[in-house]
């Protein structure tokens, strides 16, 4: 009997061992006031931050959140993140938030029924200011300049801000701008102060500032006695370089002294974004506004610019405003070849209607792009001029037009196997390129008054052909859309071409 029973006993006490476990468990678990606490399992949900502030649209960061359990040990889990209102702030399943938009807004987080939330502001801090319009303006002594002195205020990350103070000066004598102070008021982040110059010609300044930064700007103009013909160059987007700047004053100085006779004045009043002006525009016209835009065409190598008409004058039918497009990456090299200034007196040109107006003014025949063959410009001055350059030992329908090139090059330059060097067929050289009487005489059978006597030498005789040979190409350079007419009212009273 002894013997059975010891060999019982350690079966009992296993089994009261592991009775006396479990029970002393029950009763640390007890003591430690938390009966439902599983290893593991998430009691608790908590974020990093109580609230967030964002200082610029676009503007990421990545919340965390800490889910512990019921020993506050930290648990590994998904969690499912969530924002009250995307359109001001918008959030991923990893917990990074975008700032879309100024305002409030709340971030949650949750797992299960826990749950966390942070209070996130978007409030956009000015941090840089550029130029949006008035820069490099001619005006005669003592007037208001057309166009006023704009600056866009933007973020840290180039969103434009609104409410942003902005303070305008200028030290120039006899010059002013009113008002001083003034605050951007809608989501273009811009803000406007008009110039009056001083009596005395020549070069006048005014300055910019962004209050409580180092960001500030400054307005290059001139005070100059106009000719009877102004074009005005207004930098819409990018600012250029001072050579830049300087290669735009001489395109439009030269084309102010081949046209000798003022254009009626009319009034624009356009929304954004016409004619490639991002901004809207309620100002007179006088004689033709040109709209330039120093961005990104195709990148280097490719299309270098493209121009075109947007608006004529109602009475007269001659361009009042039209656009500018360079590609930036194309213009260090333009500079570097020695042929930036003939590039923009070329692309200006057809902004006057050199190759834009021709078709719509019944100027050219049997066009190339319409199924033609030898495609020719049929006004009766630019013949005559044509003939006085070596044209009257040509044979074919003059005068002659391009007809290679596809769109944007054909019908809208001279022929560059006829004219080789002359600054308005399609390739620009290294050398001279002489704008011809040929060309000046044209703009008479648009419709211009013009001086012959300004045209360059010229002729179209090879034994006179002086140029090099053509080393950039101006394919595409001709900008479509409508052109439509408008009054000294303001309105769009017609459509001159589709």
């Amino acid at each position: 009997m002894t013997t059975l029973i010891s060999m019982a006993n350690p079966m009992r006490l296993a089994r009261r061992s592991a009775t006396w476990l479990i029970l002393a468990s029950l009763a640390v678990a007890g003591c430690s006031g938390n009966d439902d606490f599983v290893p593991g399992v998430p009691t608790k949900l908590a974020l990093e931050k109580e609230a967030f502030t964002f200082t610029s649209l676009g503007q990421s960061q990545l919340f965390l959140a800490t889910a512990t359990d019921g020993g506050g040990d930290p648990v590994s889990t998904p969690l499912n993140w969530s924002t009250s209102d995307p359109a001001i702030v918008k959030i991923n399943g990893d917990g990074l938030a975008t700032a879309i938009s100024p305002g409030e807004a709340t971030v949650m987080v949750s797992y299960g029924t826990l749950s966390s939330e942070m209070a996130v502001t978007i409030t956009q801090t000015p941090v840089h200011l550029a130029i949006g319009l008035g820069d490099r303006q001619h005006a005669a002594p003592s007037t208001v300049l057309n166009t006023p002195l704009t600056v866009i205020v933007t973020d840290a990350l180039y969103s434009r801000v609104a409410g942003a103070q902005v303070q305008f000066a200028t030290t120039s004598p006899g010059a002013s701008i009113s008002p001083t102070t003034l605050v951007t008021a809608d989501e273009f982040g811009q803000a406007a102060a008009t110039m009056t110059l001083g009596s005395a010609l020549g070069a006048y300044t005014a300055t910019a500032t962004l209050p409580g930064t180092d960001a500030s700007v400054t307005f290059n103009e001139t005070a100059a006695i106009p000719g009877p013909f102004d074009i005005e160059v207004v930098f819409v987007n990018g600012s250029p370089t001072a050579a830049q700047a300087d290669a735009f004053a001489q395109a439009e100085a030269r084309w102010e002294e081949i046209i000798t006779a003022d254009l009626p004045d009319d009034h624009a009043t356009l929304d954004p974004y016409a004619c490639g002006n991002p901004t809207a525009v309620d100002r007179p016209i006088d004689d033709l506004v040109i709209f330039v835009d120093l961005g990104e065409i195709d990148g280097s190598g490719g299309i270098l610019g493209q121009s075109g008409v947007c608006f004529l004058h109602d009475v007269g039918l001659l361009p009042a405003i039209g656009q500018m497009r360079l590609d930036v990456a194309d213009l260090n090299d333009l500079e570097a070849n020695g042929v930036l200034v003939p590039v923009i007196i070329h692309e200006m040109g057809h902004v006057l209607g050199i190759g834009t107006l021709w078709d719509s003014q019944g100027l050219l025949a049997d066009a190339s792009l319409s199924g033609g063959t030898d495609p020719h410009f049929t006004g009766t001055n630019a013949l005559a001029a044509f003939e006085t350059v070596g044209g009257d030992t040509y044979v074919g329908a003059k005068v002659p037009v391009e007809n290679q090139g596809g769109y944007g090059t054909a019908d809208a330059h001279w022929r560059e196997s006829v004219f080789t060097n002359e600054l308005m067929t399609g390739y620009i050289g290294a050398g001279e390129n002489p704008l011809s009487v040929v060309t000046i005489a044209s703009l008479q059978d648009n419709g211009y008054e013009v001086d012959l006597s300004k045209a360059d030498a010229f002729s179209i005789l090879a034994l006179l052909r002086t140029g090099p040979s053509k080393t950039i190409k101006l394919h595409n350079d001709i900008l479509g859309g409508p052109i439509r007419i408008i009054n000294k009212q303001g309105r769009i009273v017609g459509t001159y071409r589709k």
